[in-house]
């Protein structure tokens, strides 16, 4: 509808905020009128921190608070990418967060991936360290680092500081001195052990 020449108080602002609010891109919208009848639309666009690609090649965004929206156009931000056997069902076309899929005990991985997504992100070494996240066959991730030769099996999201802060020693205190290439897999999954296996 054509606004130009309407009386301001004519003009539904909640309406038109509430439509803009439904598309899954924008995190807040605001409209305002400055003293000259000037209407002003503030929007904040969400962040994705991470591009899914699902087993069957479906590809979602999805950002710190757990907002899943579906990738437009030709651009692709420079964010990390997860990709492997996430569940892929008719359920992510209708929801706008993943907390909705709480009930559905098949979608556990996306809650785990947001939580090792964010905590990766809290810190420096491992947000440059980490570039990739697989979720394999028994729906546990493995990380790809950007250097070394390696492959990190961290399993699930529990006690994320825990293994991060083993492997971090294993950098620190081991890997410097044998060599980043020295090991095919570092296994994080059992409690507080750190497992490599040689190349």
């Amino acid at each position: 509808k054509e606004l130009l020449g309407y009386p301001i108080y004519a003009v539904n602002t909640r309406k038109i905020e509430e439509k803009i609010r439904e598309q899954p891109y924008i995190k807040k919208a605001e409209i305002f009128y400055d003293l000259n009848g000037i209407m002003y639309v503030n929007i904040i666009q969400r962040e994705a921190i991470v591009k899914i690609v699902t087993k069957t090649g479906a590809g979602y965004y999805l950002d710190s608070e757990g907002y899943l929206f579906s990738p437009k156009g030709n651009f692709t931000p420079y964010i990390m990418v997860a990709n492997g056997y996430f569940t892929d069902g008719s359920e992510l076309k209708t929801i706008k967060n993943i907390s909705e899929l709480s009930e559905l005990d098949k979608y556990n991985e996306w809650d785990d991936l947001l939580k090792l997504i964010n905590f990766i992100r809290e810190d420096e070494f491992w947000r440059s360290q980490i570039v990739q996240v697989y979720c394999n066959r028994d729906q546990e991730f493995e990380l790809i680092p950007r250097v070394g030769a390696h492959q990190i099996l961290l399993g699930n999201a529990d006690d994320l500081a825990v293994k991060f802060k083993n492997l971090k020693t294993l950098y620190s205190e081991g890997l410097t001195y044998a060599g980043w290439n020295k090991y095919e897999i570092i296994n994080l999954k059992y409690n507080n052990q750190v497992i490599c296996s040689k190349r």
